[in-house]
């Protein structure tokens, strides 16, 4: 985590005096000091150096430049705090320029104040607030200098913000796939983005030495609020291992990676979050990273054959309850694996010449140059391109496909054997668990696509089963669909189908 409090009600100049007999003694640096705190050992050090802002003309400072002070703390299982601390005031100048300087005093009604920068890992909030007074109040005892322990305490100011904040899970490594394998939750989460206008997604990759190394998924604003209800802050989803993967023993919990999602300033239009947000700020970072587990097929409970404690943290349930929201993604998938049968069943061999190109040559290609690889007239390319709209788009001269995920498709399709584009389509349709001659047309298919249903045709019992992938809640309060809801339409679509599917019956009452 990365901050910035400010402390208004703490004077700038009383500071700046009271610290010269630290600085003096310690000589611009304390060295180590070992203290304890509520039954912690931490190692605690201050250093003190001048930066280019003149003081000004009260104040009782034998310098031409302000002292600022760095104290760094070590707490027990890598606990970690550092700390910057400045005195700020209103029309601050440079020492030898006179150029005017930027303060947050400068917008608010106090006209001085203390500004402190945090930032460490393995500590809540709170703990950065609680410490400093008091590693600042054992620093002042080591060089016999009183301090006003109220210093530091106190809310601070409405300008106070937050640059960056992360929280994380260690999961076990077997359970990696769900998130970054071909079909796991980050890439299709880029699909759901990817046909979405405005989407700057992300995906990030590094395999080096193992597959999942550092995986990333960008998301800026626009496309983070799309993930779950009420959400309003960027982020990235992240899944990583440390610098030096560890390859044999799986003891030691860095065998296993970090799943964590973070907030940053970057990913918000470059606008730092405000402190009094950081409640809402963690609690949307929780959710995400609890909704994104579960998109993944990963169990949320906290037991320790899924999540791995470490030197920092332990596997332990909440404190408070997390909203799970509905997977968008089997519902997206399910809709352009029904576009995906229909179009490929009514092919011709120029449409099919436009794909194999597209996939062999790479996408973004002009039509006409289309027509020079493929060997088909301008005129026939442009009536091939009206023909598979859905599956490609032309903008502006720039042939693309639609999606990643129908790219992904058709490319398993154009890179096997068979090549004739009926049977093809038959074949992705099996696949699908679907009809392809009602992809499009039935009603029973449009309610399977709706609640991302997949027909199978025999069960444990050898029986058919109808599996559904969406989430249904059956309590009224949430926002997804119930399964009562979703049964009477199952009943009434299917009906509408009847006269097609005459084997219904068995079907119907499996769901």
């Amino acid at each position: 985590m990365r901050g910035q409090p400010h402390f208004h009600r703490a004077r700038a100049e009383p500071l700046l005096v009271s610290w010269e007999t630290p600085i003096d003694h310690f000589d611009g640096y304390s060295g180590k000091i070992d203290t304890e705190i509520d039954g912690e050992t931490w190692t605690v050090n201050l250093k003190c150096q001048k930066r280019g802002i003149a003081p000004r003309p009260g104040d009782r400072v034998d310098a031409n430049r302000l002292y600022e002070f760095r104290v760094g703390a070590y707490g027990e299982g890598q606990r970690k705090a550092n700390f910057l601390i400045q005195a700020r005031f209103s029309y601050m100048r440079h020492y030898e320029t006179g150029d005017s300087i930027s303060s947050p005093f400068d917008y608010i009604d106090e006209d001085e104040g203390i500004n402190v920068q945090f930032s460490g890992p393995n500590l809540e909030p709170e703990v950065y607030a609680e410490l400093l007074p008091r590693l600042l109040a054992e620093l002042a005892g080591e060089a016999d200098t009183p301090v006003n322990p109220d210093y530091f305490t106190g809310r601070p100011h409405e300008m106070s913000n937050i640059m960056t904040f992360e929280r994380y899970v260690r999961i076990r490594r077997t359970m990696s796939p769900k998130l970054v394998g071909q079909a796991g939750i980050m890439q299709r989460l880029l699909h759901h983005c990817a046909d979405k206008i405005g989407s700057r997604f992300d995906y990030r990759v590094d395999n080096e030495k193992i597959v999942g190394k550092n995986h990333r998924a960008v998301l800026p604003k626009q496309d983070a609020i799309r993930l779950v209800t009420g959400h309003q802050y960027g982020k990235q989803i992240k899944h990583y291992h440390p610098k030096h993967v560890r390859k044999e023993d799986e003891t030691d919990p860095l065998y296993h990676p970090k799943v964590g999602v973070l907030v940053k300033k970057s990913l918000n239009d470059s606008n730092a979050i405000k402190w009094a947000k950081k409640d809402e700020l963690l609690r949307e970072i929780e959710e995400t990273l609890i909704n994104v587990l579960y998109w993944g097929d990963v169990p949320v409970r906290a037991d320790q054959t899924t999540y791995i404690p470490d030197d920092h943290f332990s596997a332990r349930p909440a404190e408070e309850s997390v909203s799970i929201e509905q997977d968008s993604t089997p519902e997206m998938e399910a809709k352009q694996k029904a576009l995906l049968v229909t179009q490929l069943r009514d092919l011709c061999e120029s449409d099919y010449a436009i794909l194999e190109t597209l996939i062999q040559d790479g996408t973004s290609q002009h039509p006409g140059a289309i027509a020079e690889k493929t060997e088909y007239g301008i005129s026939t390319i442009y009536r091939a391109l009206d023909r598979l709209q859905g599956l490609i788009e032309n903008d502006n001269g720039s042939v693309t496909f639609t999606t990643k995920k129908i790219e992904q498709e058709i490319a398993g399709i154009v890179d096997s054997t068979e090549r004739q584009i009926e049977s093809a389509a038959d074949r992705v349709a099996n696949l699908f668990g679907m009809e392809t001659r009602q992809a499009a047309s039935s009603s029973w298919q449009k309610w399977c696509n709706k609640y991302a249903a997949k027909y199978l045709e025999h069960g444990d019992h050898d029986e058919p089963v109808l599996r559904v992938d969406m989430v249904l809640s059956r309590l009224k309060s949430s926002p997804q669909p119930q399964l009562d809801i979703a049964s009477t339409d199952r009943g009434s679509n299917w009906n509408a189908d009847v006269d097609i599917r005459h084997d219904s019956d068995d079907v119907a009452s499996t769901a």
